[in-house]
């Protein structure tokens, strides 16, 4: 007889969702570089919900904000900032140029500090680039009209956050790739989507897909231009699946939301935990934990 799966994880991750109202007909104007203009009101919003979530206690495990929503210039002071704030930074970054005349690179920026949870990570904050695959077309046609051509990046991003899980990050249009969603299934707790999307709607029908299809916790960090920044778990009681959801354009705020990590792991490992005597979460979706090997069978009709 087999013991009982026990989860090595912590019971749950405290993360902070900043959803900044960068402008994106205003942000970028002849060129691929966000306007001093809104460079100085991003950089203002970013350092206000710092400032708020510092005085929580404790602080948040991971901090989220969008695609684009972060100027280059500030990478170093946002390192600084995680390193006060002793949390995992995940921010979309502006167009960062490439080696190629004209190229631009659209990336989320992930920073781990010095300290985190308690434990020493190194002796300086580190840093990871996640660089997008996929530009959406309507970003691929606005950069072309400016002489710019998108670089894509072909990598897939697993993370091990230890206690709080393993987490799989992406840039926006990269979240519609199905073969890549499919390379998350039965590996994550978490995935994180960094979001300028205008069609904000689609991207709620699909987290809630994707948090059965692979199961985990999905969160999508939008522009608060168009809004839709969105959490969802895979609970069995619907009421309880949306954790956080920000609907309405042209707002910004930031909000401090808690995600179950060891009962879903349990869970993920049939550990079945119960919520009101039933069990917690939605069924495992077939093929999680063993995939037939499917036939493709072709008929001729007539």
């Amino acid at each position: 007889m087999t013991a009982p799966y026990i989860s090595p994880l912590a019971e749950t991750l405290k993360l902070g969702v900043i959803q900044t109202s960068l402008d994106p007909e205003a942000a970028w104007v002849g060129n691929a570089k966000m306007s001093c203009c809104e460079e100085e009101r991003a950089i203002t919003e970013i350092r206000g919900y710092f400032a708020a979530f510092q005085q929580e206690q404790p602080r948040p495990d991971i901090i989220v904000l969008p695609e684009l929503a972060v100027p280059t210039g500030f990478e170093a002071k946002l390192k600084t900032m995680a390193n006060k704030m002793q949390s995992v930074v995940i921010a979309g970054l502006d167009y960062r140029a490439g080696t190629a005349p004209g190229e631009v690179h659209n990336e989320a920026l992930l920073i781990v500090p010095k300290q985190w949870r308690g434990k020493k990570m190194g002796a300086k904050a580190t840093t990871r680039r996640i660089g997008k695959t996929y530009p959406a077309p309507e970003e691929e046609k606005k950069l072309k009209t400016v002489a710019c051509e998108f670089k894509r990046d072909p990598s897939v991003w697993l993370f091990d956050g230890g206690e709080v899980g393993t987490f799989g990050v992406m840039v926006c249009y990269d979240f519609l790739d199905l073969e890549r969603i499919a390379m998350y299934r039965g590996k994550v707790q978490h995935l994180f989507i960094l979001a300028l999307n205008k069609d904000a709607t689609s991207f709620r029908h699909v987290a809630e897909a994707v948090s059965r299809m692979v199961f985990c916790n999905v969160i999508i960090c939008n522009c608060g231009h168009f809004g839709g920044s969105q959490v969802v778990c895979p609970y069995r009681h619907a009421e309880r699946r949306i954790i956080f959801q920000h609907a309405g354009a042209g707002l910004a705020t930031g909000q401090i939301i808690t995600l179950p990590v060891s009962r879903l792991d349990l869970h993920q490992h049939q550990a079945y935990p119960l919520f009101k005597g039933e069990k917690e979460f939605k069924s495992l979706p077939p093929g999680y934990d063993f995939s037939e090997v499917l036939v493709q069978q072709l008929a001729k009709l007539g």
